[in-house]
């Protein structure tokens, strides 16, 4: 299989000039209120496809609050589904990922921030919702003055785990009930998180060692610590932050294991029997493994690199090989790094582009054959 078409599509538009501010570190307070970039720059966080809709559902980092869309693959047309409307805390920027449907075509998502630091104790914090048919229910915010990162829905168990930000702490919210039952400071920011077959939430901590699973079930109420840790990027990296952890990518995979990609590109099988991972190997020799789904045939798909040199790949589960499918560019660009991933389940794959500071960032859709 290989990637044989590749196009970019364009929600909004920004010119390099006006990023040169945010390129610099300016304040974010600052850049939400220029009008230029409150009204035009946007990055792709958050991707599922909807197969009883046939469309893409899409969260941004948008500094005008307008974070839920719809995307038509056979009109190419982008559709606001009006969260903008809903909310006025100016610092619920972004859906950052966790965006998981509800299993009767809604979907539960977070509101995560770009916050300055000297704002916190100010800001209310990032809150979950429920959206569905049109309307958004306000669930509650799990954890005071800051921001959801990520989420994980047990339906069955109507709970809703995360990890905040800037302040990183694990959350065990029933939404049913609308209160955080457990918290804890994880010292460890996921950028994804899984949930095991006998409903254990897996995410990370901070041991002196480096960055370590944790697994957490509700029925315990305490989390379990492992100490083997993960590798993760230097310190200093320009993708790293304070606490920043190495999970990048974290998916059940149907047969008794889950897996996860990180920071530094490499793919993991994880027994969560034993807590014991292991590496499978790398799919690419550039950075980041952001983007994991359960693809054709079994076989795990996903996305590879950054810094305009990335692509997608599959890993076939039973032989243990990597296959490179190709880049993620076209004849008029270069996706800069990928986010998150959606497969339509036939040849189609969406690729949600972040971090770019030349433009806005596109939604890339990459054709299979």
């Amino acid at each position: 299989m290989r990637i044989t078409h590749v196009q970019h599509h364009t929600l909004r538009s920004v010119s390099a000039e006006a990023l040169e501010d945010y390129r610099h570190g300016a304040p974010f307070k600052t850049l939400r209120i220029d009008p230029v970039l409150r009204d035009h720059w946007i990055s792709f966080t958050a991707l599922d496809w909807n197969t009883a809709e046939q469309c893409l559902y899409v969260g941004l980092t948008a500094f005008d609050s307008d974070l839920l869309w719809r995307f038509w693959p056979e009109s190419g047309a982008f559709e606001s589904l009006g969260f903008q409307h809903i909310t006025d805390d100016p610092q619920g920027v972004k859906i950052h990922r966790g965006l998981t449907p509800d299993g009767e075509g809604g979907y539960f998502f977070g509101a995560a921030a770009m916050p300055d630091l000297d704002e916190r104790n100010d800001a209310p914090g990032g809150g979950v919702y429920h959206y569905r048919s049109g309307r958004f229910e306000a669930l509650g915010i799990p954890v005071a003055h800051d921001y959801v990162q990520n989420i994980e829905v047990d339906l069955e168990r109507r709970r809703m785990y995360g990890v905040t930000y800037p302040v990183i702490q694990f959350f065990d919210y029933d939404y049913a009930q609308r209160q955080t039952v457990f918290s804890f400071f994880t010292g460890s920011h996921f950028h994804e998180s899984g949930l095991d077959d006998e409903g254990y939430f897996w995410g990370t901590w901070a041991a002196r060692r480096g960055h370590c699973l944790f697994r957490y079930h509700p029925s315990t109420g305490r989390p379990e610590f492992f100490s083997e840790p993960i590798p993760n990027l230097d310190p200093d990296h320009i993708f790293n932050f304070p606490m920043n952890g190495p999970i990048d990518s974290f998916i059940n995979g149907g047969d008794g294991y889950l897996y996860f990609g990180t920071t530094l590109g490499e793919l993991y099988r994880l027994d969560p029997k034993t807590g014991q991972h292991t590496l499978l190997g790398k799919p690419s020799s550039g950075i980041r493994l952001s983007g994991l789904v359960l693809g054709p045939e079994g076989k795990l798909l996903g996305s590879y690199g950054a810094y305009d040199e990335t692509g997608l790949f599959l890993y076939d589960r039973a032989s243990g090989q990597f296959e490179d499918l190709g880049a993620m560019r076209d004849e008029q660009a270069t996706c800069f790094m990928v986010h998150d991933i959606a497969w339509d389940g036939g040849t189609r794959l969406f690729a949600a582009e972040t971090d770019n500071m030349d433009r806005c960032s596109y939604l890339w859709e990459a054709t299979l054959g």
